[in-house]
């Protein structure tokens, strides 16, 4: 999808929270990705700022066991803020993160990591995993395409060593794909904006353009208009809804035959540790569309729709 810059800046301005998603006739992948730029924006602009703070915030935390109103950081950014304050390493904040009653001692704080990772949609761990799982996601879908043309290319991982930067997709002689001759493609399962294509271009997308000649960059979240770059709307495969609609079913039932009827993969989620279910369940959308099996369905998808999925009980 290809939007204005003004409807862009409109679509930013209006999106605060998660909740704020279902207000707008977009797809839910393009403004979830939207609102986690914009985040990461603001704790660009704003981090040094309260790093400066670290002692105020440790005071206040050891008076009131609750962190100041004026730190507006997402929650796992005010953690990390507060432990490094405390003294904890970046290697054991990390360690809490995933579980902090093995970390720390104190109750009140442990709590509040808990709620940190299973609210924060930009900086927790399965935050993370669901980055990860997108890019799989874009990548599997441009493999997809290319594989039915039946064109041979070589990917970022064939490439290691090689040249000094490696596009997601290489060919090694020019290849006639979407009407271009192209030598390279890349995935970014990410909403281009001016900004961002900006910033890639000069830390990527240039670099390429020297050392291959003529290459593609696919935007699989949409971009603004006037970025010459495909939306992703030139393919229409599973991977590529599967990251517009971040749609994903929970079951307690083993029988796979609903998955057939989803168009869906099949998993079983056997962990009794909540966070530990969820990131299963995210990793498995790497894969594209999935109907996972587990004991603990409303616990999981009362994460995962913090995270910012579309989740269906059935």
């Amino acid at each position: 999808m290809r939007i204005l810059v003004t409807e862009f800046l409109k679509i930013k301005r209006e999106l605060k929270t998660l909740s704020d998603i279902r207000k707008l006739p977009y797809p839910r992948g393009m403004l979830h990705c939207i609102l986690q730029q914009k985040k990461v924006d603001s704790v660009k602009r704003k981090y040094h700022t309260f790093a400066e703070r670290i002692p105020e915030i440790l005071s206040y935390w050891e008076e009131e066991k609750k962190f100041p109103r004026w730190l507006t950081l997402p929650p796992v950014m005010k953690i990390r803020l507060l432990m490094k304050g405390m003294g904890y390493s970046a290697k054991t904040i990390n360690k809490a993160l995933r579980n902090p009653e093995e970390v720390v001692d104190d109750e009140k704080l442990a709590e509040q990591i808990r709620r940190a990772v299973l609210s924060d949609y930009v900086y927790s761990p399965i935050a993370a995993r669901l980055q990860r799982a997108r890019g799989k996601l874009g990548e599997k879908a441009l493999a997809y395409e290319l594989e039915k043309a039946g064109i041979e290319f070589l990917t970022e991982k064939d490439l290691k060593g090689r040249f000094s930067k490696t596009p997601d997709f290489y060919f090694e002689e020019p290849v006639e794909f979407m009407g271009k001759e192209l030598k390279w493609i890349e995935s970014k399962a990410l909403f281009g904006d001016p900004k961002s294509h900006d910033l890639y271009w000069k830390k990527q997308y240039s670099k390429y353009y020297d050392m291959f000649g003529e290459g593609l960059i696919v935007y699989w979240l949409g971009c603004v208009e006037g970025i010459e770059v495909s939306d992703g709307s030139e393919f229409k495969n599973g991977y590529r809804t599967s990251l517009l609609d971040m749609l994903l079913y929970l079951t307690d039932s083993k029988d796979e035959s609903y998955a057939e009827r989803l168009n869906a993969k099949f998993i079983e989620v056997d962990e009794e540790n909540d966070i530990l279910a969820a990131e299963k369940v995210v990793d498995a959308y790497a894969e594209g569309r999935v109907l996972a099996f587990t004991e603990r369905k409303k616990e999981v998808a009362r994460i995962l729709k913090n995270m910012g999925f579309d989740v269906v009980i059935i």
